[in-house]
Parts: C-alpha cells; sequence; structure tokens
C-alpha cells in the first residue's frame, strides 16, 4: 500500500525572522507565521487528508491547527518529530556561534556529507541520531494506523535531514521555508519512500 505524507515546516516566528537557532525552545508563531498558514489550509481543502500528524512544540502546533481549519480530522501529537536538541547554541545567531565556536562548526553543521553526520553542538544531539529518531516516530505511526493520506508538521531541520535521507543524490543543501510542503510517498510493503524535491506552498 502506497501512504502520502504532506510534510511541511512551521509558519514563521520572531527567532526565524532574527535567524537564531530555535531546536527544542518553544517559540511561538509570529503573525507572518500565522498567515503562512492559512496558505496551508487553502492547499488541505483541495488535498484532503485523513490525519495530521504533529512535533509536539507550539509552534508546530499552532500550524498545523491553522492548516486543519474546519476539517473534522484527528491530530496527533508525535514528540520524536520535533526539532534537533541544539544544546548550547539555542537562541544563538550564526555569527554569535562563529565568534564564540569557529567557523567549521557551523560548516560541519549545515554539510549534508555523511561525514558530518555524527556532527553536535555542546550539550546537543548528533544530526544521526536526531533523524533516527524522526523515521522512528514516522515509521511507528505509519505501521500502526490505516490512513494513507497525512499531514506532517515539524521543523526546518528535521524537514531537511529527512528529505535529504530519501534523496541521498541531492548533493546541494534543501533549503526549506517556512510552511513550504513535501508531497513524500511511502510504500509500506516495501518500507521504501519517495519525494517529490519540488516544494508546495512556497511564501513569496
Amino acid at each position: 500500500m502506497i501512504k502520502t505524507l504532506y510534510a511541511f515546516r512551521h509558519g514563521e516566528t520572531d527567532w526565524n525572522k532574527q535567524q537564531r537557532f530555535q531546536g527544542r525552545v518553544d517559540i511561538p508563531l509570529n503573525e507572518t507565521g500565522r498567515q503562512q498558514a492559512l496558505r496551508l489550509r487553502e492547499f488541505f481543502k483541495e488535498n484532503p487528508i485523513e490525519v495530521m500528524l504533529s512535533s509536539d512544540l507550539g509552534r508546530a502546533l499552532e500550524t498545523a491547527r491553522i492548516a486543519i481549519g474546519e476539517q473534522e480530522i484527528p491530530l496527533v501529537i508525535e514528540p520524536r518529530i520535533r526539532e534537533t536538541n541544539l544544546g548550547d547554541v539555542e537562541g544563538m545567531t550564526h555569527e554569535e556561534i562563529i565568534q564564540k565556536m569557529g567557523r567549521e562548526v557551523i560548516e560541519n553543521w549545515r554539510s549534508i556529507s555523511a561525514e558530518t553526520q555524527d556532527s553536535r553542538f555542546p550539550g546537543g544531539e548528533s544530526k544521526a541520531e536526531h533523524l533516527a529518531r524522526i523515521l522512528a516516530g514516522l515509521n511507528d505511526f505509519l505501521k500502526s494506523t490505516s490512513y494513507t493520506r497525512i499531514g506532517v508538521s515539524t521543523h526546518g531541520g528535521a524537514l531537511r535531514r529527512f528529505l535529504h535521507h530519501i534523496r541521498p543524490e541531492q548533493t546541494e543543501g534543501l533549503m526549506v521555508g517556512n510552511c513550504a510542503l513535501y508531497e513524500v510517498k511511502f510504500d509500506s510493503a516495501k518500507g521504501l519512500w519517495d519525494v517529490d524535491l519540488e516544494a508546495k506552498c512556497i511564501n513569496p
């Protein structure tokens, strides 16, 4: 059976606007983020889903609720698809991290190469650990339910990591904007993933 996931990043927050590393810090949507989420609502009116799976962080949950709108579908919270635990750098900007830890630390974190997947910030989790829990959360949900059309409200880092896992031949790092949505296919019989890397609901 083929299952379709509409996986999207949450709307903008003030920390996104300020280019601060958010991680697990529970920063709410700003007004721009709420308006962005309304575009998702229009998408889901035309592309109905049976269930919405969401990270437990407020910015993802609020985006999911706005996207659902008046549709009477269940909202399921899955903490394992939340953003990376970024440890000591949460709340810092790129420049602040470079000044404190050096440019190589940021470059390793941004890299999609296999050699850097064990990279982590002090006190945080590695990219490999993050991907493993995302996949565990999604696989457990997909195997335990019969839903075939699923919304997934998650985070920029989580979505980039997931998409690069599905398409390892993608050598350029994906830029995932707020509320960008990707159509992902899961073959439950073979346990195989596929994805259309052309994002939908891109904000102007």
